[in-house]
């Protein structure tokens, strides 16, 4: 579907104030996700209104787990929640019902949004310095250790020596700091805090290893809602490929919501490598996760990200 097209579906949709065929109120929707600059596209569409122009009328929750999202989303607590890719797809292959609406942040290794970095001190420069070495990742067996894993591999290290702790990206510059970690896999906005206080600096892209480009995260809902819900999630996939297409070209006015939503400073905000989204779900920009996540063993083999995509979703 042409872009013109999505976002045409927004005003037939909250003209005609229709779901299913009929005459209804705004629908109500309730969104889960985290507070961070690649989950905030729900934010957004609610501050630039493109959810009322459709005809949604949206609740959103932060909640910091992304287990306790996909949990809630399967029990029904909320509609459209945000997760990692890797978490859904690990929840596919166990048969959990869950269908992929729209893609969230993305990965350009051209704007790095996350970096492995060791101490400013470290006579560490390569992956086969770090062979053996402890390494801070935001959880054990996620996507950023595996991506960790796929760096060392293909620079020369062995993924198989390192020992991986789990760690928050805000408690990773102290452990850097004081040499609790050789290394650590630090996304923003605390690489840029990292760099501009010397604590650390950047060794290497990780996610350089995965894909040059890939979706990392996506909008996601039960495959029963989206049953029960054909035309809604049609009218949120189009909103959120409108969302994704001005917040790629909007980094000041988003950098304002991001920073009232994170408590984050403007400056901060301002002053680190902003997420960029893909503004239709392709399974093209999905399948690197899958297949890195079954070249690891989290999963148990691969499969076609295509089975992860609604049908009903704008692409």
């Amino acid at each position: 579907m042409k872009r013109s097209e999505a976002i045409g579906l927004l005003g037939t949709a909250a003209g005609a104030g229709l779901m299913g065929g009929r005459a209804s109120a705004a629908d109500a929707v309730r969104f889960a996700t985290i507070p961070i600059d690649g989950g905030a596209q729900a934010w957004y569409a609610q501050s630039l209104g493109y959810f009322a122009a459709a005809g949604i009328t949206p609740t959103i929750d932060s909640i910091s787990n992304g287990s306790a999202i996909t949990a809630g989303v399967v029990g029904g607590a909320i509609d459209v929640g945000y997760s990692a890719l890797l978490t859904l797809a690990v929840a596919h292959e166990k048969g959990v019902p869950i269908s992929v609406i729209a893609p969230a942040g993305s990965y350009l290794s051209k704007a790095p949004i996350s970096t492995l970095m060791v101490p400013a001190d470290s006579p560490a420069r390569t992956a086969k310095d770090l062979n053996g070495k402890i390494v801070a990742v935001n959880g054990i067996k996620n996507i950023t250790q595996l991506a960790t894993m796929a760096w060392s591999d293909q620079n020369g290290g062995n993924a198989k020596s390192l020992n991986f702790v789990e760690m928050g990206f805000p408690e990773m510059p102290a452990a850097l700091a004081a040499h609790r970690v050789d290394a650590a896999f630090v996304s923003e906005p605390i690489v840029s805090s990292a760099l501009r206080s010397g604590v650390a600096r950047n060794i290497g892209t990780p996610y350089d290893a995965i894909a040059p480009e890939f979706t990392i995260s996506v909008w996601f809902v039960a495959g029963s809602w989206s049953k029960a819900n054909p035309a809604l999630v049609r009218r949120l996939s189009a909103v959120f490929r409108q969302t994704s297409a001005w917040a790629n070209g909007h980094d000041a006015e988003s950098a304002q919501i991001l920073s009232g939503i994170t408590k984050l400073p403007l400056a901060v905000v301002g002053g680190m490598t902003r997420s960029r989204f893909d503004e239709t779900i392709t399974a093209r920009h999905l399948q690197p996760i899958i297949d890195i996540g079954a070249r690891y063993g989290l999963l148990a083999k691969s499969f076609p990200a295509a089975d992860l995509i609604d049908p009903n979703a704008v692409q």
